[in-house]
């Protein structure tokens, strides 16, 4: 079959194998083709472009489409897998609305979640042209665990509170030694503020202003971190250090007499602009411990989380 080019526009005399494949747009009996479809067709051999060699193709189609290398690369994948899919701007439309983006490309897991497509997915292209998809979906993590309110005293010890073995026991706070819970100053600042515990230096009570103090001295993003441990702890979760799994938390649903296994890892990227890979590396990482990666960024004074789940098409 021929394709002509006609300055920015490429057209095919009408074709019911074409229309039945979803490639083209009808016009006026014949077929108007965009850029990444005319490569397809003529790479696949179905087509040749009348007038020109492959090599002007390749440049009259690179030429009109940005990011043109991944976004063929998720085309061509895609319905080599049997799919119809259609180039709206910067996604592909099918069953899933695709996202084609390259692993060194810089992203931002807000901008994306907020461009607001039901069944969006991130379709990412290795530098050897490989394919990845992940799913991207808010979400409202709920956990089942709950404490009873108590009264307990601790004693400030540089950046850790000394404690009552309980809290450890019971709600899992903290790490035990001996018969004493050592919490951190993200945990102690939380009790704190809840009226739950009293905390101790040199016989002089210390206030959650202080606390947080400490904290920031030890962390620039204490205070951000802080709250977004305090939303998780209200939605009913036991919320510990995600630090050996390379994330801000890893979130238990509950704690019985055994505790079970976490369910997510988090991390706060609010408008951070992160490589590709990285995303890819800690959603990979997540799920070779049997856990969802959720990201979270803040808007309008809330919390958004956002799943990002390797899935197959």
């Amino acid at each position: 079959m021929k394709i002509f080019i006609e300055n920015d526009v490429a057209f095919a005399p009408f074709s019911k194998k074409l229309e039945k494949m979803g490639i083209g747009v009808k016009r006026e009996g014949r077929l108007i083709l965009h850029p990444i479809e005319v490569l397809y067709l003529v790479l696949s051999g179905r087509c040749e472009v009348v007038g020109k060699s492959l090599v002007d193709v390749f440049e009259w189609c690179m030429n009109r489409v940005e990011n043109f290398i991944p976004k063929y690369c998720v085309y061509e994948d895609l319905r080599r897998r049997g799919y119809r899919v259609k180039i709206l701007e910067d996604v592909l439309v099918g069953k899933y609305v695709f996202y084609p983006i390259e692993e060194v490309e810089d992203v931002s897991i807000r901008s994306i979640a907020e461009r607001g497509f039901e069944n969006l997915v991130m379709a990412v292209v290795d530098e050897e042209n490989e394919l990845t998809y992940y799913k991207v979906e808010e979400v409202k993590p709920k956990g089942k665990h709950e404490e009873e309110e108590f009264k307990v005293r601790g004693v400030l010890v540089e950046n850790r509170i000394f404690t009552d073995g309980f809290l450890h026991k019971r709600y899992f706070y903290g790490s035990l030694k001996g018969d004493m819970t050592i919490l951190s100053i993200l945990e102690g600042a939380y009790l704190v503020e809840k009226g739950w515990l009293e905390v101790y230096k040199s016989g002089t009570k210390v206030e959650l202003d202080e606390l947080v103090s400490i904290g920031k001295k030890k962390d620039a993003d204490f205070e951000r971190r802080f709250e977004v441990y305090k939303d998780l702890k209200e939605r009913g979760f036991v919320v510990k250090t995600g630090l050996k799994f390379g994330s801000d938390f890893r979130l238990y649903e509950y704690v019985g007499e055994k505790l079970p296994h976490s369910t997510y890892l988090v991390t706060i990227v609010d408008d951070k602009i992160l490589p590709a890979f990285e995303i890819v590396r800690a959603v990979r990482l997540a799920q070779n411990v049997r856990k969802k990666m959720l990201f979270v960024y803040k808007y309008g004074g809330s919390n958004i989380y956002i799943s990002v789940e390797r899935v197959k098409v």
